[in-house]
């Protein structure tokens, strides 16, 4: 019987260092997840932090990004106002150099008269000069 107890005693000794040994693994798991877990909650918080920097981000992108479309929209706009003026200024240009062409004709025709005028005269001039003497 002795033995018996022996056995049986050796035996618990087993299961108790097998318990030992079992809740002390469970003990270091428990720890290690809850390591994790604790840093994973911090990771979701530097996440959700980080991805509110990013919203806020976005939301000024798309706001410059509306102001330059709207600065684009202006800037076109006064383009085209400037191309207009610029088509106003060279149908004056085209008109001013008509009207510089037409007073050039008129003046090369005053002075081809004013030249036969002259030959006339002279020639009237030269014909009573022959007839008086």
């Amino acid at each position: 019987m002795d033995m018996c107890i022996l056995h049986l005693s050796a035996a618990l000794e087993v299961v108790n260092l097998r318990v030992s040994y079992q809740v002390d693994v469970r003990s270091r798991e428990s720890s290690d997840f809850y390591s994790r877990h604790h840093d994973g909650q911090k990771d979701r918080v530097a996440i959700r932090a980080e991805i509110e920097v990013l919203r806020r981000e976005r939301i000024a992108y798309e706001q410059e990004s509306m102001e330059n479309r709207q600065a684009l929209a202006r800037s076109e706009a006064y383009s085209r106002e400037l191309e207009a003026r610029i088509t106003v200024f060279k149908t004056q240009a085209r008109r001013h150099e008509w009207q510089r062409q037409d007073v050039d004709d008129r003046a090369t025709r005053h002075i081809m008269r004013i030249q036969a005028l002259e030959a006339g005269a002279r020639d009237d001039t030269l014909e009573d000069t022959g007839s008086s003497a």
